[in-house]
């Protein structure tokens, strides 16, 4: 039996802009996130309004990656929410990593999955924003680096929205755990040798033991950075041959 959800600690979510009308296609992995994303976009109205499906990329890296496409298929059913799974093949030769090479992958897939016009939702919130950015600082990436993440830009020929992007990790753990979700765990997210898992599970926790809300500070400076660095490329057009950038990931 399906049924929508009532949302007893539903946090806001921030408005498409009015020239955004296609479908939401929420990315779902079956974990924390995008659990609460999917969630929470289908007790809201507007955004039934708009359309919503859910969409899951089967990487097939994973020995539990058909129980995950299993658990999305249940949830999404449980919101009476369309469902769709798309399988990919990662090129594990590529020279640019697994974790790179599927993400690759997976965005090829969802784009293809895409009508025009439509809006892939994906669940990236404050602490992943910390991540990026100190990943894109430390790998010397310039202006795109104090870029981060915009919670709206082009893709395909669509829209990638992160409308969970102001709110830390723990408030979407404090959700789902309010409304009663699962979720599923994939255990690559516990393997120290990633750059990425090595900033969460080691970097982050301990600049969090001096400043409590460094996992906060980088998604509300970037902006002015990134503000900064522009009026800085406009004085000096020349700056731009340096391959100044301010396009998010």
């Amino acid at each position: 039996m399906s049924t929508r959800p009532s949302a007893p600690v539903a946090f806001p979510l921030p408005s498409l802009p009015a020239g955004v009308t296609g479908a939401v296609v929420v990315g779902c992995s079956g974990g924390l996130d995008s659990s609460v994303l999917l969630h929470r976009l289908a007790a809201e109205p507007s955004i039934r309004a708009h359309g919503l499906r859910a969409l899951h990329v089967h990487h097939g890296l994973q020995a539990d990656a058909d129980h995950w496409v299993g658990h999305c298929r249940k949830q999404a059913a449980a919101l009476d929410v369309p469902f769709q799974v798309v399988r990919v093949e990662v090129d594990r030769a590529s020279g640019q990593g697994l974790e790179a090479a599927a993400r690759q992958a997976r965005y090829g897939a969802i784009e293809a999955a895409m009508a025009a016009g439509e809006v892939l939702a994906t669940a990236h919130h404050l602490d992943d924003q910390a991540e990026t950015f100190l990943l894109r600082a430390l790998r010397a990436s310039g202006s795109e680096g104090l870029g981060a993440m915009r919670p709206l830009r082009r893709f395909a020929a669509g829209w990638h929205w992160r409308p969970l992007l102001a709110l830390p990790r723990q408030q979407l753990h404090d959700y789902a755990r309010a409304c009663g979700l699962d979720w599923v765990e994939d255990p690559s997210n516990a393997l120290p040798d990633p750059d990425r898992n090595f900033l969460r599970l080691q970097l982050l926790p301990l600049l969090r033991t001096r400043w409590p809300h460094a996992a906060a500070q980088p998604g509300r400076a970037h902006p002015r950075l990134v503000a900064r660095a522009r009026e800085r490329v406009a004085r000096f057009p020349r700056l731009a041959l340096a391959g100044a950038s301010f396009d998010g990931v």
